[in-house]
């Protein structure tokens, strides 16, 4: 894993334990795809949620994207997350996004959500307004899924496209 674009182009990521499957990190080609699909939209505020080694959060720092900030509940997502920041300026907080309210963010040019995938249908019902609460009015929300997922349309969000990577599958919501 490295970093693909930026400021930091070509660093080198620590990965997660070999052999651990419970922090599955965005390949460097799906992250790719990913940002230049993100530059149709502004730059600003980036929220990394589930953010297991942190790869989505600092490529974002990487490319210009501030403040960047990442969320990770569990290790070894967090002790991974720890290790690859160092010093850089990406702020992060160990907690369960579950328990963040719609006060916790404010206008947030991008949120990347990459959850469990046998846990993303039912966080995106649970989590779509405030996640809308923690959005900028011109923002985009992308929701990563494994491909067999398709997510219901919520009332404050609407679906702008998808796209496939790998095992992967993007889903990019912009607010209604």
């Amino acid at each position: 894993m490295r970093v693909v674009a930026g400021s930091l182009k070509g660093r080198r990521l620590n990965p997660p334990p070999p052999g651990d499957q419970r922090v599955r990190p965005t390949a460097d080609r799906a992250r790719e795809a990913l940002f230049s699909i993100l530059q149709r939209w502004p730059r600003g505020p980036f929220l990394d949620l589930c953010a297991g080694t942190g790869a989505v959060g600092i490529e974002a720092h990487s490319r210009g994207y501030a403040p960047v900030v990442c969320v990770e509940a569990g290790d070894p997502g967090w002790s991974c997350l720890q290790r690859n920041l160092g010093d850089l300026p990406v702020r992060s907080l160990h907690t369960d996004l579950r328990r963040l309210g719609p006060e916790a963010f404010q206008g947030q040019a991008v949120i990347f959500l990459d959850p469990p995938y046998d846990l993303a249908g039912n966080l995106w019902v649970r989590l779509a307004r405030t996640l809308r609460a923690w959005m900028a009015p011109d923002g985009v929300l992308v929701f990563e899924t494994d491909r067999k997922t398709v997510l219901e349309l919520q009332p404050e969000w609407i679906l702008a496209e998808t796209r496939e990577y790998g095992a992967a599958r993007f889903h990019f919501w912009n607010p209604a």
